[in-house]
């Protein structure tokens, strides 16, 4: 059997491993998951029948035959990029992506639309983080974040992880009011709780404090920025993902008797536009950005109580 032609694909995550040194460093070039990276370079080894890279504990180094690939794919690279400026711009990565989010994942969605930029300039993309869901079986956005699968027949749902919550609050508010840190079932009624803005109100993360006997909510927002702001000021206990507690250190974790209900989410996009290019690599980009973050709510679990 005759070996496979390279596919471009894989060709560019082999350049970038290259000028990376590493498969984590492709991976965050190219908005990929290491292991993403590890199966592309798997595939192109075996369509070319031969080892092009090995790995070690100090990064990755090539073999011979991976230079003269490497020297092809910076000469695909250039002409490709050549080529996309004599069609003024008409790639298969120009235009808008529109991507609807819940209160909190703007942060993560900005990460991917940073990343994804640095390789496809060409594309426009819009972050919505809003209350209400956007259509997207009108197409009202593109990609939408949700925290279940949806009915729809025309939209497909690609399960991201399954995102953990704590209660957190600052060092003033918790001499003051919780200097155990420890939050039992008979603890909830006496404590301060920054929540959402919920209308009816009873539902969603509050419903949960209330079941257990929270009734103080000195504040409400549907900002989780003004959530935190006023959680960081003393005002109450806040939920926070685990995931996101290392870009707030003012916060700390309380331990719970009852730990918080995790919720899964999931990518969905209409069915139309899953062979769309920059719909299609994007979707990918976020995917790897939410690793990163599932891996930081698994190193937040095992972090020891400060």
């Amino acid at each position: 059997m005759e070996n496979k032609l390279p596919a471009w694909d894989d060709l560019r995550v082999l350049l970038e491993v290259h000028r990376g040194g590493s498969f984590l460093a492709a991976g965050l070039q190219l908005g990929l998951s290491t292991s993403t990276v590890a199966r592309r370079i798997g595939a192109l080894e075996k369509d070319l029948g031969r080892a092009l890279v090995h790995r070690t504990s100090q990064g990755a180094w090539l073999e011979k035959e991976a230079l003269e690939l490497i020297a092809l794919a910076e000469r695909f690279e250039q002409s490709l990029r050549a080529h996309r400026r004599d069609e003024g711009g008409r790639s298969p990565y120009a235009g808008r992506i529109r991507v609807s989010v819940p209160d909190g994942f703007g942060g993560g969605a900005a990460e991917a639309a940073t990343r994804f930029r640095r390789l496809h300039p060409e594309t426009q993309l819009e972050v919505i983080s809003e209350l209400r869901f956007v259509d997207l079986s009108s197409r009202e956005a593109d990609l939408g974040v949700r925290g279940g699968r949806s009915s729809s027949p025309v939209l497909i749902d690609k399960p991201l992880g399954e995102v953990e919550s704590g209660l957190f609050a600052s060092g003033d508010y918790l001499s003051r009011s919780l200097p155990k840190r420890f939050l039992g079932a008979d603890d909830y009624r006496e404590q301060d709780f920054v929540v959402e803005d919920e209308t009816p109100r009873g539902q969603g993360p509050s419903r949960w404090l209330m079941q257990r006997g929270a009734a103080r909510f000195p504040f409400r927002s549907n900002s989780m920025e003004a959530r935190l702001h006023a959680a960081k000021g003393g005002m109450g206990l806040v939920m926070l993902g685990l995931g996101a507690s290392k870009d707030h250190p003012e916060l700390l974790p309380v331990r719970l008797e009852t730990p918080l209900p995790s919720l899964r989410f999931y990518l969905t996009m209409h069915k139309d536009l899953r062979k769309v290019p920059r719909i299609r690599e994007f979707a990918a980009t976020f995917e790897a950005v939410f690793a990163e973050y599932l891996a930081a709510q698994a190193a937040a679990r095992r972090r020891p109580r400060r």
